[in-house]
């Protein structure tokens, strides 16, 4: 799946809630790196998952904010594929 995929212009606070609750449960499982994408690769994952929820819940969402969202729905989908069977029940 790739970012465009994933962009909306607008997201619903049930889907932020979701996706931020995915992250808090598995945040212990998370590589200390990622190849996100072509472009993107962090050297620290845990810091940028954190730091994008930081700041997506300290603001009303709008649709300048849609690529950080997009960006962790595809770090998530990176990670279901990484951990396959794997991945940590809710």
């Amino acid at each position: 799946m790739e970012r465009k995929d994933l962009f909306k212009p607008e997201y619903k606070e049930e889907e932020m809630q979701e996706l931020f609750e995915w992250f808090e449960q598995r945040m212990d499982r998370l590589p200390k790196t990622m190849q996100i994408d072509e472009a993107t690769s962090t050297s620290d994952l845990r810091r940028t998952v954190v730091s994008y929820i930081r700041l997506l819940r300290s603001m009303k969402l709008t649709i300048s904010h849609s690529g950080y969202v997009a960006h962790l729905l595809l770090i998530r989908e990176r990670l279901r594929e990484a951990w396959k069977g794997d991945e940590p029940k809710d």
